[in-house]
């Protein structure tokens, strides 16, 4: 993170990719992640903290992570579609649930590959230096609840300080 960036201009870096003003948690939040984010991006660059993504709720706010939901929806419409098969060929009723299972296996690789392509984006973007993408973005995804951070030390999620991925403590932002 740059070290010449203020709060202020922090908070405005968030407000924008939030699209409105952040409220008195998040702000308390932001001013934590902006206390520790040398250490925090230096972790996440080094692999020391690892970002552990949510796709389900990171798909919600961003369709382009929603691929993964079409396979998975594919695999429950066969399986529904193979139970009245099942009365007629318990053969071809297998074939189907098969395929079911084949759509989940699918589903189930999309979604982490999502989450994958996320992370390696905010990690680029943490290298490169870019306070919008890289740890702003982190800052945001942190306070909206979509990721969580790990370390060797603690975990850190929503609506828990971010600091505590460095200190393994368990402070609630109040």
């Amino acid at each position: 993170m740059e070290t010449n960036m203020s709060l202020d201009d922090f908070k405005s870096v968030l407000s924008t990719l939030y699209g409105q003003p952040l409220n008195e948690k998040a702000e308390v939040a932001a001013q934590d992640f902006w206390q520790s984010a040398s250490a925090i991006s230096e972790g996440v660059s080094q692999g020391t903290i690892a970002i552990n993504v949510d796709v389900l709720a990171l798909a919600r706010a961003f369709p382009e992570y929603k691929t993964y939901q079409v396979w998975k929806g594919l695999a429950i419409l066969v399986f529904v579609v193979a139970l009245p098969i099942f009365i007629f060929s318990w053969k071809i009723a297998l074939g189907v649930l098969a395929a079911s299972v084949a759509c989940h296996a699918i589903g189930n690789m999309q979604r982490r590959v999502t989450g994958q392509r996320f992370v390696s984006g905010i990690q680029a973007a943490i290298a490169a230096g870019d306070v919008s993408k890289g740890i702003g973005n982190l800052c945001a995804q942190y306070i909206a609840g979509n990721v969580q951070l790990a370390s060797s030390l603690g975990r850190s999620h929503w609506p828990q300080k971010p600091s505590d991925v460095l200190t393994g403590q368990q402070n609630f932002i109040q």
